[in-house]
């Protein structure tokens, strides 16, 4: 089966689009582009009239842009649906609109066409699609192949059906949410595609406002979440100086602290919009990084501490649930510590005691700042999830661009871990002194923070939570997301 060489829906990557992100968009769309051919009718329609009938970027929430990238054709050799998306001959008539959220993903693609053979061509369809399991295209040489599950998102116009098609390319796992609809006028499809599972409410709001315009309605943008990576860069003016955050989601308070040499974007988007769904998530740029004011030298934990506090005051947080990663979790018991009226819920993940017990390898420490992506996603990930490293690096990716952390801060931030992990600060004898709720968790293979720092800590703090996850590293927490947000969310409950 091959799409209409006249109206092909395949966006492809743009010159000024060269990464293997916008490769992965290109093949997700291609996958797309297999359903795509399914719906055309042969027929005559205004094309005109047509594209007045399709979304627009005006019709999306805040945070889309229109897809420039030119189009072309795919062949697929699905064998389900081999055969659809042929008809009588005559030229067809349609019209497509593709959008992003963010960079590049997630993805919202929208297919109207028109003629006399619409209805019979949509019934063919659905059937071929309810009846196949198994998605297959080619894409760069490479045979992909995927599944096709049905998706109950209830009745969108005269009639319409929904799928799941699900896949890895490149190491990245793609699923999109494909809705296929009739209305009086139009046959049409739209399309949800992510590195997620996409939330059914959002994929459906999107639906309803794309056949109420197929329909000739007047619609709004819907109301869908905004992913962190949308959110704007503000700066809060603290009594520890300027600090630059984010914040998105609704509901209790939650402040994510990053780790030794990162900025804010180091947050998978799957993870922090997974817990916006309950919470109003804050992230932020520890000292001297981005737009956050340096702190006196020499730069201690206890004092990145202090500035976390001055934002949960600035912010009006009250008493937020404090989540810190790697050296961010050593800056969050410090937080606990030295401002226990501040922090409702503790959760740290992959970090160290500051009693004096531990000094994790040097050489992975310094591979995580290396600037070789390669090797420091071997200091996150185990080398077997291959996966779970590349489907991070399109998450982290979406961010807009950001200087990296300046080299003087990251040493300054060594010696204050160090400093850590020598006993040398006040707060880091103190952690037994810890009396609020906390979740301790890390990866059983975490070469930069061996599991017994874990079992250490927890046994520090009284009425402590232990969480490990098997074969999983230093960022456990993005490699098994699906798994671990729902025990945060029951521990923060």
């Amino acid at each position: 089966m091959t799409t209409h060489d006249e109206n092909p829906v395949l966006i492809q990557k743009s010159e000024a689009h060269g990464s293997p992100l916008w490769n992965a968009l290109a093949a997700v769309l291609a996958a797309l582009a297999v359903s795509s051919a399914v719906l055309v009718p042969n027929g005559s329609s205004s094309a005109a009239e047509m594209t007045t009938r399709l979304m627009n970027v005006g019709d999306l929430p805040a945070g889309w842009s229109v897809d420039p990238a030119p189009s072309t054709s795919i062949l697929s050799n699905n064998k389900c649906l081999v055969g659809l998306g042929t008809g009588s001959g005559a030229k067809t008539v349609e019209s497509t609109a593709d959008f992003t959220q963010n960079s590049s993903l997630p993805l919202f693609h929208e297919l109207l066409s028109g003629g006399s053979e619409q209805k019979a061509g949509f019934k063919k369809a659905v059937e071929a699609l309810s009846n196949c399991s198994s998605l297959t295209f080619v894409e760069g040489g490479k045979t992909i192949r995927g599944t096709i599950q049905p998706l109950s998102l209830g009745s969108l116009g005269a009639t319409s059906a929904a799928f799941a098609l699900s896949f890895t390319i490149s190491n990245i796992n793609i699923v999109a949410d494909l809705v296929v609809f009739e209305t009086d006028s139009y046959v049409g499809e739209v399309e949800y595609a992510d590195i997620t599972t996409p939330q059914k409410t959002t994929v459906q709001s999107l639906a309803r406002e794309a056949v109420m315009k197929a329909e000739g309605e007047v619609v709004s943008a819907p109301e869908i979440p905004m992913s962190i990576v949308s959110a704007p860069v503000r700066v809060a003016h603290t009594a520890k100086g300027a600090v630059a955050y984010r914040e998105i989601g609704s509901g209790s308070p939650l402040v994510l602290i990053a780790g030794y040499g990162s900025t804010m974007q180091v947050w998978d988007r799957r993870f922090v919009d997974a817990l916006a769904e309950n919470h109003r998530v804050v992230i932020f740029d520890n000292a001297g990084i981005g737009k956050t004011a340096n702190l006196p030298k020499p730069l201690t934990v206890d004092e990145m501490a202090n500035q976390t506090s001055a934002l949960i005051t600035t912010l009006g947080l009250k008493q937020p649930s404090v989540l810190g990663w790697s050296m961010g979790g050593m800056i969050a018991q410090a937080l606990a510590v030295l401002h226990p009226s501040q922090v409702g819920h503790l959760v740290l993940c992959a970090t160290y005691p500051g009693t004096g017990t531990v000094v994790p390898p040097q050489a992975n420490i310094d591979a995580l700042t290396s600037g070789n992506a390669k090797n420091e996603l071997a200091q996150l990930f185990p080398a077997d999830q291959s996966v779970a490293q590349a489907t991070y690096l399109v998450a982290v990716s979406e961010f807009p661009p950001e200087p990296s952390a300046p080299k003087v801060i990251i040493a300054a931030q060594g010696n204050a871990s160090l400093q850590w992990f020598d006993s040398a600060d006040r707060a880091g004898m103190k952690t037994n002194q810890i009396s609020v709720p906390t979740l301790v968790a890390d990866g059983t293979v975490d070469r930069l923070n061996p599991i017994t720092n874990a079992h250490h800590i927890a046994s520090l703090i009284p009425r402590s939570t232990l969480v490990l996850y098997p074969n999983a590293g230093h960022a456990f927490l993005f490699q098994d997301e699906a798994a671990f947000v729902p025990v945060i969310e029951s521990f923060l409950r």
